[in-house]
C-alpha cells in the first residue's frame, strides 16, 4: 500500500511529541507494515507562533493526484486538537478516497467505529446530512419555461411595479 505521512508541530511539544519524534512514529509504523511511504508532509509554526499549513496542502495534491491509497498520521491530533475540525478533514480524506490510519490504538478504534463516540457519531450525521443535501441541490439546475439554465446563463426577469 502507498501511503503518505503527515506531522504537525504542536505549540506544546510534550503534547504530540517534536516532528521528528512523529515522523520515525510513522516511518517505524509503515516499515512494520510492510507499505511503501511516498512522503512525509509536515506543518511547522511559522517564527512568529502561527501554525501553518503548507503541509497539509502537499498532502492533499499527493492524493488528489491519486499517488497515495492512505494517510498516516502519529494520532488524529496531528490533524487538529478540536474533534470537529478532525471529523470535516476525515471526511474530506475519505470523499477523496483515501484511508486514513493512525499509529495510536486509540484513535483506531475510533476510525473503525465512530459508534464508540457520540459526538464523533454526531458530527459525522451532519456532515453526511450536509454532503446529501449539497448533492441533491446540485442535481437540480433551474428551469424557465421548460429549458434548463446553464451556469453560464444570466438569467433578468423584469416585474411590473404594479404586479409587485
Amino acid at each position: 500500500m502507498r501511503v503518505v505521512g503527515y506531522v504537525r508541530e504542536f505549540s506544546d511539544r510534550s503534547h504530540g511529541g517534536s516532528i521528528f519524534a512523529q515522523s520515525e512514529r510513522i516511518r517505524r509504523w509503515t516499515s512494520e507494515q510492510g507499505y511503501q511511504l511516498l512522503a512525509m508532509c509536515q506543518d511547522v509554526r511559522s517564527p512568529g507562533g502561527e501554525p501553518l499549513d503548507e503541509g497539509f496542502r502537499a498532502l492533499l495534491e499527493i492524493v488528489g493526484a491519486g499517488h497515495a491509497d492512505a494517510v498516516v498520521v502519529p494520532s488524529l491530533e496531528a490533524f487538529s486538537s478540536d474533534l470537529l475540525m478532525q471529523e470535516v478533514i476525515l471526511q474530506d480524506l475519505r470523499d477523496r478516497s483515501v484511508r486514513v490510519i493512525s499509529t495510536t490504538d486509540a484513535d483506531t478504534e475510533v476510525l473503525a467505529d465512530a459508534q464508540l463516540d457520540s459526538a464523533r457519531l454526531l458530527i459525522r450525521d451532519v456532515l453526511t446530512r450536509r454532503t446529501e443535501y449539497e448533492q441533491s441541490m446540485s442535481a437540480q439546475k433551474p428551469q424557465i419555461d421548460g429549458e434548463a439554465v446553464s451556469d453560464n446563463d444570466v438569467v433578468i426577469e423584469l416585474i411590473s411595479a404594479q404586479t409587485a
